[in-house]
């Protein structure tokens, strides 16, 4: 009788196991970076766009839990630095229209059209989140990822913190098992 007991406890315990259910538990769900994003920037970066677009690298690493996470020195992501805007046109049409572009393993900006520090990272922040698959998100005004900076709110610039809409994309993107 205890043996079918035991056993039906277990059975029913087990019920629903390795769903991957989501989970707002950091111990239990603590962020790994299984492969860092090797990164190069540009040289044409002056010493203050190279430290503001290390803080837009933060602001993925802190807001994933560690999910996400680069490495100087590496070809898996390169940003370079454009002086003019025609210069996405071999990329991009609709190239009178942006600032940034992201495709395939590189992010191009235009960094003569960013004057504003928390602008900029911004925009790093979204050109970042389209390397980490994530599109544009329309369905809340706290996201980085709107399709046009204008619409990034003023908050964001100044916080530098991921809000949780980019946190669930990003999990969305990744198949995550645990939110943060």
């Amino acid at each position: 009788m205890v043996r079918r007991t035991v056993a039906t406890l277990c059975l029913v315990g087990s019920l629903g196991a390795g769903k991957g259910e989501s989970v707002r538990d950091p111990g239990a769900c603590a962020g790994a970076c299984l492969r860092p994003i090797a990164f190069s920037l540009d040289k044409g970066f002056n010493a203050s766009e190279r430290v503001v677009i290390e803080e837009a690298m933060r602001v993925w690493e802190h807001g994933t839990g560690g999910r996400v996470c680069f490495a100087p020195g590496g070809r898996d992501l390169v940003i370079e630095k454009l002086d003019r805007p025609d210069q996405l046109q071999p990329w991009d049409p609709d190239w009178p229209r942006h600032v940034a572009l992201t495709k395939g393993g590189r992010i191009w900006i235009v960094a003569a059209r960013i004057d504003d520090p928390g602008e900029y990272r911004a925009l790093v922040v979204h050109e970042l989140g389209h390397h980490l698959g994530i599109g544009h998100i329309e369905d809340t005004a706290m996201t980085y990822m709107h399709s046009t900076i204008n619409d990034t709110p003023r908050d964001l610039w100044k916080t530098a913190q991921l809000p949780d809409r980019d946190a669930h994309a990003f999990c969305a993107v990744q198949q995550c098992t645990c939110l943060f």
